[in-house]
């Protein structure tokens, strides 16, 4: 009700300033004296989402006379055939939209301007909204994943390391295939082991899964993650070791240097983790890494929601550049109006190949990044 009536009031204010002329000549003052003022709101209900979305889950699982209702309000002609958690996300949705209109609107205006310094201060405010929720969201979502991977280890024959930090986030987990020599009187093969690994900010957890319970997880050892090392292994060793690499932990739990011959499902996930660590030689195989100042550039054409702690989420119009390619489809690239770094799939994204628009792209983030550093610092 806070939410929905502050939004009224917003909605309000612009809707005089049409009465008062159909030219409008400015809205960035209006944006800019709620999103001082009242648009906090929005970090409190984004905060709180997640358990929004949660509870609406558990309803519609346990209580039929709830889901009877809501089903029959989702095929209302009001609602579009939209269901009801599409609406569960509009007003964050409409706090990014706002930015992207002030974006629009500061490309358009002239320097030196009365206007251009309201959009800039708008612009500025709207964004540290943003910030501040996305990072409010992503310390409690942190804090519950590290709570939920604490209560699945079992420290069996080793001393238990507190997984639950404030500072501490999950960056990576996966399997992955051991191999190790075994031997017999008439062969020797390797054998494959699976070793299931998480991968925090931190530090590197060893573990495998426990035998009957799937959701368990021995640790069988772990490293201080600066004290982690890769090394690729040779190309055209046979089949067996197609996505192998060396993991070596300089000290381990026990204080002593050990090495962890690995196998990777795929290609790009080998390179995914081998890019986590300090390289030994360097990384062997067919991915291509650019410079910065050589990188290829990209704009997004379908959303993407990152599934691991290293991808990055992608809406559409969102400008990136390449920084490493593998084979198999994956680029791990900049986001140009924030700079962050992550992996994402080629098939959601479409290479800018002219120089014009990525020399265009590159002017019109630094100019937007520019401005709200200005405007954050004053």
């Amino acid at each position: 009700m806070y939410l929905e009536w502050h939004q009224k009031e917003f909605i309000g204010d612009l809707l005089k300033r049409v009465d008062e002329s159909v030219v409008i000549s400015d809205v960035c003052d209006i944006i800019y004296e709620h999103s001082k003022n009242y648009f906090s709101v929005f970090i409190d209900y984004v905060r709180n989402q997640q358990y929004q979305e949660k509870t609406y889950s558990r309803l519609m699982d346990s209580n039929r006379d709830f889901s009877v209702v809501m089903r029959r309000l989702e095929l209302s002609p009001l609602c579009k055939r939209l269901p009801f958690t599409s609406f569960m996300l509009l007003p964050f949705q409409r706090i990014t939209r706002i930015k992207i209109l002030i974006q629009n609107i500061q490309k358009r205006t002239a320097k030196g301007t009365k206007e251009e310094e309201t959009t800039s201060k708008a612009l500025a405010s709207v964004s540290e909204l943003i910030a501040q929720a996305n990072t409010q969201v992503g310390q409690m979502k942190q804090m519950e994943e590290l709570i939920h991977i604490s209560n699945k280890l079992e420290f069996d024959k080793l001393k238990a390391v507190p997984i639950v930090s404030k500072t501490r986030c999950l960056e990576k987990q996966g399997e992955l295939q051991e191999l190790s020599k075994r031997g017999s009187l008439f062969s020797i093969r390797n054998k494959c082991t699976p070793v299931y690994m998480f991968l925090f900010n931190d530090l590197l957890i060893l573990t495998t899964k426990k035998s009957g319970c799937p959701d368990r997880f021995v640790v069988i050892d772990h490293a201080h993650r600066s004290l982690v090392q890769v090394q690729a292994t040779e190309n055209g060793l046979g089949p067996h070791l197609d996505h192998c690499f060396c993991l070596t932990l300089l000290e381990n739990h026990r204080g002593h240097t050990c090495e962890h011959l690995l196998k990777a499902n795929t290609e790009s996930d080998m390179h995914r983790w081998m890019a986590a660590f300090p390289s030994i030689n360097g990384a062997l195989g067919e991915e291509k890494i650019y410079e910065d100042w050589d990188c290829p550039q990209v704009q997004c054409i379908s959303q993407y929601v990152a599934k691991q702690a290293d991808e990055l989420s992608l809406e559409p119009s969102d400008i990136i550049n390449v920084l490493r390619k593998t084979s198999e489809g994956w680029y791990e690239g900049m986001r140009l109006y924030d700079g962050k770094k992550g992996w994402f799939p080629a098939e959601n994204v479409l290479e800018v190949t002219t120089d014009h628009q990525r020399r265009r792209n590159v002017r019109e983030q630094y100019q937007i990044s520019q401005t709200t550093s200005q405007n954050t610092q004053s």
